[in-house]
């Protein structure tokens, strides 16, 4: 009896997070596309995101080597890596220097 209270528990569970993590999908897609000119900044934004994920793809080595062998990595995958860890560089610096930025600006006012 105890078995069946938690396997209905957990039933109840999975569907409740999947309603929550649907509804956390769409409703902001629905916010998005019902007022286009308010979305309209970020939107830019997450497209300036994306062209600079796709720049720090393509300029991104694929390299090989025994160490890459070792673990079963593709160029491919080897290629995504450095995408991805050149695109984390690039927002780092771009953070830094826009705090940097405004320390310094805030400092001639």
């Amino acid at each position: 009896m105890q078995n069946t209270f938690i396997n209905l528990g957990i039933i109840i569970t999975y569907i409740l997070l999947f309603v929550a993590v649907l509804s956390a999908l769409l409703f902001p897609l629905i916010q998005t596309f019902s007022n286009l000119k308010a979305a309209k900044s970020g939107l830019i934004g997450v497209g300036a995101i994306l062209v600079v994920f796709i720049i720090s793809f393509l300029i991104s080595p694929a390299e090989t080597g025994p160490f890459y062998d070792k673990f079963g990595i593709s160029p491919t995958l080897s290629k995504a890596i450095g995408g991805g860890l050149f695109a984390t560089y690039l927002f780092f610096i771009g953070a830094a220097v826009s705090i940097i930025y405004a320390q310094v600006a805030k400092f001639f006012r």
